[in-house]
């Protein structure tokens, strides 16, 4: 039989070609596990600090919008930030709000103890019955991304997202959050963003 699947969420992912091992030096990290922010424009502006790096993912992120979307608007990248998982260390079960996409650059080293990003599957919380243990499938299942130099990954925002503990001994990565820039919307849901 053939399955359709009419209702997805879109997620990129994609191996970059370009040196951005300039991330690598960056040290000031935020933890997965929600711990306040204690120097906002220290911690979750630093692509502001690579202007390279941030010119290349803005090319993928512009590529897959324009590949995805009918938008008749600019997007930018609002929020950055590095994150450092030591050995047992996960990322909180979260997600990303006041944000329309968010995504993770895998700029370091990993390996096979790296633990992977899980993506929470919204729609088995929808399904009306519980009719006893179910097989693994597209509709139902979880995600779970393995992070892999150079790898960028881009989700909706509002998908809950989380790690199980990290067996690596340090496991970084580059996050952020998009937003549409500008004035974009229709009638009374119109708004404009300056930043």
């Amino acid at each position: 039989m053939e399955l359709i699947k009419p209702f997805s969420y879109l997620f990129a992912t994609e191996v970059l070609k370009e040196n951005l091992n300039e991330l690598k030096k960056h040290d000031v990290h935020v933890s997965g596990n929600g711990q306040p922010i204690k120097n906002y424009k220290k911690q979750m502006d630093v692509l502001n600090l690579y202007p390279k790096a941030k010119k290349v993912l803005k090319s993928y992120i512009d590529s897959f919008i324009n590949e995805c979307f009918e938008y008749n608007c600019e997007f930018d990248i609002t929020t950055s930030w590095m994150t450092k998982l030591g050995v047992n260390e996960s990322v909180h079960y979260h997600n990303h709000r006041n944000s329309f996409f968010s995504g993770v650059f895998y700029f370091d080293e990993y390996t096979d103890k790296t633990c992977p990003l899980i993506f929470k599957n919204p729609i088995y919380n929808t399904i009306p019955f519980q009719i006893g243990k179910y097989k693994s499938n597209l509709m139902c299942s979880d995600i779970a991304v393995k992070p892999e130099h150079n790898l960028l990954l881009l989700f909706p925002s509002w998908i809950y997202h989380y790690s199980n503990p990290n067996k690596e001994k340090v496991r970084r990565s580059l996050a952020f959050n998009i937003m549409p820039k500008g004035m974009f919307g229709d009638g009374d849901s119109t708004i404009e963003l300056l930043y």
